[in-house]
């Protein structure tokens, strides 16, 4: 069952997350009607996903055959162990994570200018020190790259997040677990503590 406290309604903090990612998962209807899934890079710009890849292959092909498709950004964060909260029972141990869903169609971009923009805005996050002369579709140099290279964006239909840092548990609890995760202090154990701070409920 989806728990209803962990839903997103602020879509600047989808569209934040977005932008800070690099990597996701894209699903799609493949050879003979079986779900596919594809692990690649992406850029969240101008509200649209990017990727880039080969003219050929099983995911141009089903794509081709029926644009529809979910996009899935996921990022785990801490695992909790069941004692911090409980020294007897195993249910409460649990994955703190935030993630996004989207769903939408996905469109081969042909326009050269976009072309660019969108390969320009997916290396600066990946390089973003540069190094490289800009992608420019003007550039004689970029023109057979940018022909040859295939640039996909997915129209988003629908946007859902998910984050979970423990907003369904009471105050006590959720110091207790801080405590534990203080005291582990494995790396991100600190910064998944910022966002149990941020993430609890409000005192009215």
């Amino acid at each position: 069952m989806r728990r209803k406290e962990f839903n997103v309604d602020d879509m600047e903090a989808c569209e934040a997350f977005l932008r800070e990612c690099s990597h996701g998962v894209l699903a799609f209807a493949g050879e003979g009607g079986w779900p596919k899934a594809v692990p690649l890079n992406y850029v969240y710009t101008e509200g649209n996903v990017y990727f880039h890849g080969s003219k050929k292959g099983e995911k141009m092909s089903g794509l081709a055959k029926d644009a529809r498709s979910e996009f899935v950004v996921y990022e785990a964060h801490a695992f909790i162990p069941s004692y911090f909260t409980d020294p007897y029972l195993a249910c409460p141990a649990t994955q703190f994570f935030r993630s996004v869903r989207m769903a939408g169609t996905v469109e081969q971009v042909e326009e050269p200018a976009e072309k660019a923009r969108a390969l320009a805005a997916l290396l600066a996050s990946m390089q973003p020190e540069g190094g490289h002369a800009p992608i420019d579709h003007e550039d004689p140099k970029y023109v057979s790259s940018l022909r040859g290279v295939a640039v996909l964006r997915l129209d988003i239909a629908e946007m859902t997040g998910k984050f979970k840092f423990g907003q369904n548990m009471s105050a006590p609890r959720r110091e207790k677990l801080i405590e534990g995760l203080r005291d582990r202090n494995l790396p991100g154990d600190e910064e998944t503590i910022g966002y149990i701070r941020e993430a609890a409920p409000k005192q009215s």
